[in-house]
């Protein structure tokens, strides 16, 4: 969770830096579940105005009402429409559960306005799927070519693109040799200690991702501009 946030935070601020942008950051975040990762945004960007989406209509439930922040229950594998015209929307782990993803990304390119920014993660390396993928419903991994393709197609121009936790990469095949609940692949329990070292680590990847081509890694992030 608090590295999605050092990437988007990092990708946002770049986008927002090369572009001189002084409009208010209108947000949209696709597929987001109860809401902890847009709030934060929100809390930590100047953001004007958030839409929090979900097709879960309980895990929006749970979101607190706040003037700034607005839910809407959408199924994103239909043909959705968003109540305004962001400027800025994410889409963090969500295309990979997607039958269509190409579908998907034309019908967000046709949401979000004009020079506005999309961010993507999602999970690396084909190779990799494993039953912990199947468990999680996920219907593919990507690599980074074959992501950056699709997005192009859909009518977005690349800011950046990276793999993430990179440091994570040598130790992922022991998924194919282990088997956990579900609900254990969500939110596997860490020691505290490594917890605060896998966040260290993460800042210091985030930090050289703009001038370090991370070749491998267990996720993908990608900045993308609407053309």
């Amino acid at each position: 969770f608090e590295g999605r946030l050092l990437w988007a935070k990092q990708l946002i601020r770049n986008w927002l830096e090369a572009n001189c942008f002084t409009e208010p950051v209108f947000y949209a975040d696709l597929g987001s579940g109860t809401g902890g990762f847009g709030i934060s945004l929100q809390d930590q960007l100047a953001i004007e105005k958030t839409l929090l989406t979900d097709k879960d209509s309980s895990a929006l439930d749970r979101i607190d009402n706040r003037d700034q922040i607005k839910k809407l229950k959408i199924d994103l594998e239909s043909d959705f429409s968003l109540p305004f015209t962001p400027n800025l929307i994410t889409c963090m782990d969500v295309i990979e559960h997607l039958k269509d993803d190409e579908t998907f990304l034309r019908r967000t390119s046709s949401q979000l306005k004009p020079g506005g920014l999309l961010i993507v993660s999602a999970p690396a390396h084909p190779f990799l799927y494993s039953s912990w993928d199947h468990q999680l419903g996920h219907y593919r991994r990507y690599s980074k070519h074959n992501l950056i393709k699709k997005l192009e197609k859909t009518g977005f121009k690349i800011q950046q693109a990276s793999y993430g936790w990179s440091f994570l990469f040598p130790i992922a095949p022991y998924r194919f040799f282990t088997s956990k609940s579900q609900e254990k692949l969500k939110y596997p329990n860490v020691p505290k200690w490594l917890n605060r070292l896998l966040i260290k680590a993460s800042k210091i990847e985030v930090e050289l991702s703009s001038w370090i081509p991370f070749p491998f890694g267990t996720s993908i992030f990608i900045s993308a501009i609407k053309e």
